[in-house]
């Protein structure tokens, strides 16, 4: 998956939470977390950025979360999650 495709991706989890009533705030803001950490990652201002090591394992903890409740933004957090691995990060 390409940097763009992951940017689409996580345009697409911020709309799909916006129309989404039923999460919480903790919910709310661990995701708000997570995308300004992917963001962070890929900024295309030329800097070198390590990659958060439990970056993708907090992503695919609350992607299991999202599974049973918000199928579609579960499904979002597993392509962000394959794509950043693909990418290397």
């Amino acid at each position: 998956m390409s940097r763009e495709a992951l940017r689409t991706t996580l345009a697409s989890l911020h709309e799909t939470l916006n129309e989404t009533s039923d999460v919480d705030d903790e919910t709310r803001e661990l995701l708000s977390s997570i995308t300004t950490d992917i963001q962070r990652l890929l900024s295309d201002d030329g800097s070198v950025v390590e990659p958060d090591d439990s970056l993708t394992e907090r992503i695919a903890d609350i992607s299991r979360d999202f599974d049973a409740h918000h199928p579609m933004i579960g499904g979002l957090l597993q392509r962000l999650s394959d794509g950043l691995a693909n990418l290397g990060i």
